[in-house]
């Protein structure tokens, strides 16, 4: 049988139809997870994640390790999370049967902040640092993601200011950052891929969610180019 241009038409319609609809089941059966990263210590890592969709089900928890400096993958782990805590089953997550604690061979990866990511049921549901001389976590607050460039004394970067700040101070590597002060006001200290910075210059063109770091060399700042990293404020 040959079929006219218009059956045609209305068989891809429905074709297309029922794809949306199967993804759209496979979505709405997909397992919905909540969890939390405990900790992030020198042995591994630690905390809980839960089925909302069948809860006597374990889940698998991915996680992902990012050397913050470079933003390359550093590891893919992944564990099941059934261990039992007694804490977990009396906040009412099923039977408790939803702990997980994983090794992380942390010398492998070599020096440097890493940003510890966990995913459950193909959602994100929690992120952590670590690394050394990383403030605890309880002294640290996201402000998000941030639009990262660099800057150093030269006439290019600096427009004739060399090293002087619009705060008054001389800028320094590792330590000096130029932000919008509506958004982030001077005197904040935001770490930025593990090193703690001061904001304490401004530029004509850093608006909004923008860091612009200082460094001592234009050939540093060709290299860091522009990267988009996740900020936190120090408390």
């Amino acid at each position: 049988m040959t079929l006219t241009v218009k059956q045609i038409h209305w068989l891809s319609g429905a074709l297309l139809m029922m794809a949306f609809l199967w993804f759209g089941a496979l979505n709405i059966f997909a397992a919905q997870a909540s969890g939390i990263i405990d900790y992030a210590d020198e042995t591994g890592v630690r905390g809980w994640a839960f089925n909302n969709t069948e809860a006597d089900q374990p889940l698998e928890v991915k996680v992902v390790i990012t050397n913050q400096a470079s933003g390359q993958t550093a590891d893919e782990l992944t564990t099941q999370a059934s261990m039992y805590r007694e804490d977990l089953a009396a906040q009412g997550l099923g039977s408790g049967n939803c702990g997980f604690d994983i090794s992380v061979p942390w010398e492998s990866y070599g020096e440097g902040a890493f940003l510890v990511e966990t995913y459950a049921g193909g959602q994100r549901f929690s992120t952590k640092l670590y690394g050394k001389g990383i403030p605890a976590a309880s002294q640290l607050r996201s402000l998000g993601v941030f639009r990262t460039t660099a800057y150093c004394p030269c006439r290019q970067c600096s427009g004739g200011w060399g090293g002087r700040t619009s705060t008054g101070t001389i800028a320094k590597a590792n330590h000096t950052i130029s932000v919008d002060p509506r958004v982030i006001p001077y005197g904040t200290r935001i770490m930025i891929n593990g090193i703690i910075y001061t904001a304490e210059d401004r530029g004509g063109g850093v608006k909004g969610n923008h860091i612009d770091i200082f460094f001592n060399s234009h050939g540093e700042t060709r290299s860091y180019g522009l990267r988009n990293v996740e900020a936190f404020l120090v408390q």
